[in-house]
C-alpha cells in the first residue's frame, strides 16, 4: 500500500516488493514466509529495519550459546532435586515458602507434551494455525501463521529471533487442545487467584517457542507472583537475582553503552559478565550472609521444570529451538505479597478478588482485610471520590479495566481447594499476616519493590514458618 492509502504509519507494517528483495537472502520452505516474517519484524521493532535484525552477527556463530558457565566467588549453581523426591508438602516446607528457586528435573518428562510437542508433530497438528509473536507499538497482538513460523525458526539468523508466546490456549478454540498435553505439577497445588472470575484474571499462562538466541531480558513477574517453567524439548539458560537487588544492577542499566542492545543474546555474552566486575561490592553487600556464593548458575533441559520464586529477578536465553509452558500463581507462600500488590496496582481486579474470596474463602477474605487494617490500607470503595493512591501505578484505577463485575460460581476451579475447604484452616487473621522463612541470600544465574521485604536476613533452619494457624499468624 501507498502512505495516502493506510493511516497511523500502517504501512510501515506492510513490505512491499522492493523491501522483499532487500531482506537477507534466507532460503525458506514456503514461498510466503519471508513477506509474513517481515510483516511481523516492522511491528515488533519499527525502530529498526528488518535487515538489522542479525546485524551483530549472533547468528553466524555458537559460542554464547555453548559457553560453559564459570563457577566463582559470585556464582554458585542452582540446586538440582528429583521430581521422585517432590512430594507437594515436603516441597512446600523446604522450597516455595524459603522462596528457594530450584531445577526439577523430570518434573514434566511423563507429559504427552514430550511426544506431543515436537517440531514436526506440532507443524501437522497447528500448521494452518495462527500464534502470537509479538506485540505492536499500540498493544495489538501480531500473529502469524504456524508453519510460516516454524519455517523462520529453522532458517532464521536474528540476533535475537521472533519469539512465539501464545496466550490463549485456554480460551482460543484452535489451540485449546495443547491443554490436553499437560498438566500443572502437583508441587504447585494452589492457585488462589482462580477465586477470580476467569474474564477478570491477568494473564498468567503462555505456551512458547523460541527459537535459539531468543529470550526474555531481566525481569520480575507481575504482581509478585511465582511461576513454574517446563521445557519440553530444547533447553534454556537461566539468570536469576535476589528480590533485594537493584534494578539498574540486574538489568545491567550501570554497564550498557549507548551504542549497545540490550537483548537476552546481548546480556548474557557481555553485560552480565560487566555487571559481576563492576558491581562486586554492591553484590558482596547484598548477598553478605549467601552460605552458597553471591551468585548460581546451571542449565535446565528437556522434561525440566524450574520454580522461579515472586520478585526474583530472572531471565532466560534460548541455547536450542525451545518448547515450553509456564503459568504464575498465587498460593500459601506468596499470597500476601500478591495481595499487596493487587490491592495497590489493579484496583478494580482487587476488589473482584475480594468479593469472592467472601462468597467462597471466606478465612482467606479475613486475612486479605486484616492486612489492609494492619497497613492502614484502604481500598478504591473505602476512600473518597477521586482520592487516589500516592504510590499506585497509572493502570491502578483505570476506568477501562476490562473485569468484569458479574459474579460467577468458581468453586469447582483448580487450586483454591486448601481455601474453600470449611474443614481447613489456612490463614490467621493478625495484621501482619504469617512470617515467611527466607532464603539465604544469593544472585542466581541459570543457564537456563514493589513490597518491602523483611529487614533482619533469617536463614534456613533458624526460624519455621508457623503453623497455619489463627492463633499463630
Amino acid at each position: 500500500p501507498q502512505p495516502s492509502e493506510v493511516k497511523d504509519g500502517a504501512c510501515a507494517a506492510t513490505p512491499d516488493a522492493a523491501q522483499v528483495a532487500a531482506a537477507p537472502a534466507l532460503k525458506f520452505k514456503h514461498r510466503r514466509t519471508l513477506r509474513e516474517v517481515l510483516r511481523a519484524k516492522r511491528l515488533e521493532r519499527s525502530d529498526i529495519k528488518p535487515s538489522d535484525w542479525g546485524k551483530f552477527g549472533y547468528g553466524t556463530r555458537d559460542d554464547v550459546l555453548t559457553r560453559p558457565i564459570e563457577y566463582d566467588e559470585q556464582t554458585v549453581p542452582i540446586e538440582r532435586i528429583s521430581a521422585a523426591r517432590a512430594t507437594p508438602q515436603w516441597f512446600f516446607e523446604n522450597y516455595s515458602k524459603q522462596q528457594r528457586p530450584v531445577i526439577i528435573e523430570g518434573g514434566c518428562a511423563h507429559w504427552p507434551a514430550m511426544t506431543r510437542w515436537g517440531f514436526d508433530e506440532l507443524e501437522e497438528r497447528y500448521r494452518h494455525k495462527e500464534f502470537k509473536v509479538g506485540e505492536d507499538g499500540k498493544g495489538k497482538k501480531i500473529k502469524i501463521k504456524f508453519k510460516y513460523f516454524l519455517d523462520y525458526m529453522r532458517n532464521q539468523t536474528d540476533d535475537n529471533p521472533l519469539y512465539l508466546f501464545e496466550t490463549e490456549m485456554d480460551d482460543n478454540v484452535h489451540v485449546n487442545s495443547l491443554t490436553e498435553d499437560f498438566q500443572v505439577p502437583d508441587i504447585f497445588p494452589d492457585d488462589y487467584l482462580n477465586l477470580m472470575n476467569h474474564d477478570s484474571r491477568p494473564p498468567h499462562r503462555w505456551w512458547c517457542i523460541g527459537p535459539k538466541r531468543s529470550g526474555t531480558t531481566v525481569h520480575t513477574d507481575p504482581l509478585g507472583t511465582s511461576a513454574w517453567n517446563a521445557v519440553t524439548h530444547g533447553r534454556k539458560h537461566w539468570v536469576l537475582f535476589e528480590p533485594e537487588t537493584s534494578k539498574k544492577v540486574a538489568k545491567g542499566k550501570l554497564v550498557k553503552e549507548k551504542s549497545e542492545d540490550d537483548e537476552a543474546i546481548m546480556y548474557f555474552d557481555f553485560l552480565l559478565p560487566r555487571i559481576k566486575k563492576r558491581h562486586p561490592e554492591a553484590l558482596a553487600d547484598v548477598f553478605a550472609d549467601s552460605d552458597d556464593g553471591e551468585c548460581a548458575a546451571c542449565c535446565d533441559c528437556s522434561g525440566d521444570i524450574i520454580f522461579v520464586p515472586g520478585r526474583w529477578w530472572h531471565g532466560v536465553l534460548n541455547t536450542e529451538d525451545c518448547v515450553a509452558v509456564t503459568q504464575n500463581y498465587c498460593g500459601l507462600d506468596n499470597f500476601e505479597v500478591v495481595w499487596k500488590s493487587i490491592r495497590r496496582d489493579r484496583e478494580k481486579v482487587a476488589h473482584l478478588w475480594l468479593r469472592n474470596m467472601r462468597k467462597f474463602a471466606p478465612q482467606l477474605h479475613r486475612h486479605a482485610l486484616d492486612m489492609n487494617a494492619h497497613d492502614k490500607f484502604r481500598m478504591r470503595h473505602e476512600r473518597r471520590k477521586g482520592e487516589r493512591l500516592q504510590d499506585a501505578s497509572s493502570s491502578s484505577s483505570d476506568s477501562t479495566d476490562s473485569s468484569t463485575d458479574e459474579a460467577t460460581d468458581v468453586r469447582d476451579a483448580p487450586g483454591i481447594a486448601s481455601v474453600t475447604s470449611p474443614e481447613i484452616l489456612l490463614l490467621g487473621s493478625a495484621g501482619g499476616g504469617c512470617k515467611r522463612q527466607r532464603r539465604q541470600p544469593g544472585l542466581v544465574q541459570d543457564k537456563g519493590k514493589e513490597n518491602e521485604m523483611p529487614s533482619k536476613r533469617v536463614r534456613p533452619g533458624d526460624a519455621e514458618l508457623p503453623h497455619l494457624q489463627k492463633a499463630e499468624c
